[in-house]
């Protein structure tokens, strides 16, 4: 856990994800580090596959857009502010329905 704390990468893509889905159309992804007229579906995509990836979910799971895994990942980001916390329960949530 600690060490996914410290992960750059994720940290960045956790809060770039958090601005989409709070900014919508509205948001600048350019300052995100995206191209002006990027699909904002596909830079949610990008991050979700990144979020996931980064914190071992399998690839069945980071890869689909429509999983579970990615469904839960940007509910969870819409209420929850804290990047720890949403680590901590993406992690667990891994353990109980991902990996069992």
């Amino acid at each position: 856990m600690k060490k996914d704390v410290k992960d750059r990468l994720l940290i960045r893509s956790i809060e770039a994800h958090k601005r989409i889905l709070a900014e919508g159309q509205n948001v600048d992804l350019e300052s995100l580090g995206f191209e002006k007229d990027t699909p904002i579906d596909r830079v949610l995509q990008y991050n979700a596959f990144t979020i996931l990836t980064k914190l071992n979910f399998g690839q069945d799971q980071s890869v689909n857009a429509k999983s579970a895994s990615t469904k839960y990942l940007s509910d969870l980001i819409k209420e929850e502010s804290d990047i720890e916390v949403i680590i901590e329960k993406l992690i667990a949530y891994r353990e109980q329905n991902v990996n069992s």
